[in-house]
C-alpha cells in the first residue's frame, strides 16, 4: 500500500511524514530527495541536465547551484518545465517500483510528494493525505525557517495548487495549525485508518 503525503509550502509535510512513517513502523520516501539525488554529478540525469540547460547552474566545483536553480524554477516556466520533464518520469518510476516491492511484502510505504496534484500523480497512490495550515501561518513559518521575505513566499505559494483545492481532493487531512500534541493525535488516528 502506498500513501502520499502532500500540502503547501511551510505546512509541515516532512514532520507529518516522519511521524506517520514511525507510527506505521515503515519506510518514508521523499520525492524531493530522490530528485536531488538524480542531479548529483555523474548520474545520467545530471548529464542530461547539463545537455538541456548548459552550464548556467553549474558551480566551479562541478555541482549544481541549487539556490540559483530554485529561484529559476519559481520564476521561469520554461526552466521548471524542462526540469520536471527530466526528473519526474525517473522519480515516478522509482516510487512505483518501491511501492510494488512494499505491496508484495504486505507493507505500507509513506511517500512525501510536495506537488502531488500539480503533477497529476494522485492516482498512483492508495490514499492521499493533505497537511493543512492557513496561508498566513505558512508564510510566517517559512520566513522563520528559510529567511525568505513574504513576497517570495507568496510567489511560490501562487505557483502551487491552492491548499483549498488540495483539501477538496484529499482522502485524509491533517490540520497542523494547532499544537504538536493535536497533530500527533490526528496522525495516530490516521495510522489506525490506514492499517484497517
Amino acid at each position: 500500500m502506498k500513501i502520499a503525503v502532500t500540502g503547501g509550502l511551510g505546512t509541515g509535510k516532512s514532520t507529518v511524514c516522519k511521524i506517520l512513517a514511525t507510527t506505521l513502523a515503515t519506510e518514508l520516501v521523499d520525492t524531493d530527495q530522490l530528485c536531488r539525488l538524480q542531479l548529483e554529478p555523474g548520474t545520467e540525469a545530471f548529464k542530461e541536465f547539463c545537455r538541456i540547460l548548459g552550464d548556467r547552474f553549474i558551480q566551479a566545483d562541478g555541482t549544481i547551484d541549487r539556490l540559483l536553480l530554485r529561484r529559476a524554477v519559481f520564476n521561469e516556466d520554461e526552466i521548471r518545465g524542462k526540469l520536471e520533464n527530466l526528473l519526474h518520469p525517473i522519480v515516478r518510476g522509482q516510487v512505483a517500483a518501491l511501492g510494488q516491492a512494499f505491496s508484495a511484502q504486505g507493507e505500507i510505504l509513506v511517500v512525501e510528494v510536495p506537488l502531488l496534484y500539480e503533477v497529476g500523480w494522485q492516482d498512483d497512490f492508495d490514499a492521499c493525505v493533505v497537511v493543512y495550515v492557513p496561508a498566513e501561518m505558512c508564510i510566517e513559518r517559512v520566513q522563520k525557517r528559510d529567511g525568505m521575505n513574504a513576497e517570495q513566499i507568496k510567489r511560490i505559494l501562487n505557483a502551487q495548487l491552492s491548499i483549498k483545492k488540495k483539501l477538496e481532493y484529499a482522502d485524509f487531512i491533517v490540520d497542523n495549525s494547532g499544537t504538536f500534541t493535536s497533530t500527533v493525535q490526528q496522525i495516530s488516528w490516521l495510522s489506525r485508518q490506514i492499517q484497517r
